[in-house]
């Protein structure tokens, strides 16, 4: 078992300095499913990236790439980058900024599955069910305590380890929310963690709850990230 669990943090902090393969198990493989390609998308390239595939059994096979693979001396076949900060599911520009790190980078998303040249799906790493839902559609579905994961590129190893307050307006109501950051970076990929700790209940008839604690960090093996296939 902690051999397994080794395995499976290796492949989430995604320490790029040679190609790895890690495995990972799918919640919801399909019956008869064939073998598909997991890829990115990134803006601002003209093709997908593969980072590894999904076995018939429902075994993930990451494979995750050099980040030579996201660089192009084409101009116009350059992956779209900004400053760290906006990688960043949840952020305090403007308000109580804290220092970010001055570092392209970007968040790449959705996790995709490939098959005969098309997308046939969409891959949800979190610990709930529940907060897919609220990943697809954030102003009408309420999130749920836990924890969901995203894929960064940055262009140079960083650390961000500091937090920060913000308010939102909506209507008339007002959300106060925290985010705490706990962040070790690799250049390239990584895996990071989201973990909403408390949420915000809001008037439904105005927008949807909100997250108003968000502990933003590595990934850690007892985080118990569920695989969970959307698929077309």
């Amino acid at each position: 078992m902690k051999q397994q669990l080794f395995t499976f943090l290796g492949l989430l902090l995604c320490i790029l300095g040679h190609t790895q393969t890690h495995t990972g198990k799918l919640e919801n493989p399909l019956k008869n499913m064939p073998e598909m390609d997991i890829v990115l998308w990134p803006m601002g390239m003209d093709s997908a990236v593969n980072i590894g595939k999904l076995t018939a059994n429902g075994t993930l096979e990451f494979n995750f790439p050099e980040k030579e693979a996201f660089q192009s001396a084409d101009a116009e076949k350059q992956m779209v980058a900004d400053d760290f900060k906006y990688a960043l599911r949840f952020n305090c520009i403007g308000q109580d900024e804290p220092e970010y790190p001055i570092v392209m980078a970007t968040s790449i998303s959705p996790i995709s599955l490939w098959h005969k040249n098309r997308y046939v799906g969409v891959l949800f790493p979190v610990t709930d069910e529940r907060l897919m839902h609220w990943m697809e559609d954030e102003a009408y579905n309420n999130p749920i305590e836990g924890t969901f994961y995203e894929i960064v590129y940055v262009a140079e190893a960083t650390t961000l380890k500091t937090e920060c307050a913000t308010t939102f307006q909506f209507s008339e109501e007002t959300v106060n929310a925290s985010y705490h950051y706990q962040l070790e970076l690799e250049a390239g990929l990584n895996v990071i963690a989201y973990t909403i700790e408390d949420i915000h209940k809001m008037n439904s008839k105005v927008t949807s709850n909100k997250p108003s604690k968000v502990v933003v960090k590595n990934v850690q093996a007892e985080d118990g990230i569920k695989w969970i296939a959307k698929y077309f």
